[in-house]
């Protein structure tokens, strides 16, 4: 049990170490669309890049952040419902559901996502949207490693779970 309990610990401190410091992008992102703002409609001269460079930052905060929210409980739940129940029971809700929706779904999106981000390293693709045409084989990298982040956390999170539904004692 310690050294499950340690495999747990490692993989929630890690999620939230990654998480915090990608956080700090937000501020990147906030002075992107500033400065966009002011050259636009104070100098009606508007950039060209703040578009891109302002959904990579925002993509990458959100994907470096998702396994950390999930290891917090920060995603979406029917709280009206759900908090009635011990928590035994929502352990065993939460197992089920982990084995009907968010395993099959991030399995098979994450085995998409190996072959198409192989491609677009590749291809070194660019985006076609836009007039600068920037590189997009990192942004779909990042995107990828935030899902496979998820997925791990997720095992963390089953496990936990699995715990207190079969001994319904504390979460490890």
């Amino acid at each position: 049990m310690h050294i499950l309990k340690t495999v747990l610990g490692t993989i929630d401190k890690v999620n939230e170490v990654i998480a915090k410091a990608f956080s700090w992008l937000m501020i990147a992102l906030v002075l992107t669309m500033t400065y966009e703002v002011v050259m636009r409609y104070g100098f009606s001269s508007p950039t060209i890049w703040s578009y891109d460079v302002s959904y990579f930052l925002s993509s990458l905060v959100l994907m470096m952040g998702m396994a950390y929210t999930l290891k917090i409980k920060g995603h979406v739940n029917i709280d009206i419902f759900y908090n009635r129940f011990s928590t035994r029971t929502k352990a065993i809700l939460d197992v089920v559901f982990a084995l009907t929706l968010f395993f099959p779904l991030w399995i098979l999106m994450s085995k998409a996502m190996f072959a198409h981000v192989k491609f677009a390293w590749v291809m070194k693709e660019k985006s076609w949207v836009g007039s600068w045409l920037p590189i997009i084989y990192p942004f779909k990298t990042w995107v990828t490693v935030g899902v496979v982040m998820l997925l791990i956390q997720g095992v963390a999170e089953f496990i936990r779970d699995l715990y207190v539904a079969i001994t319904g004692g504390e979460r490890p």
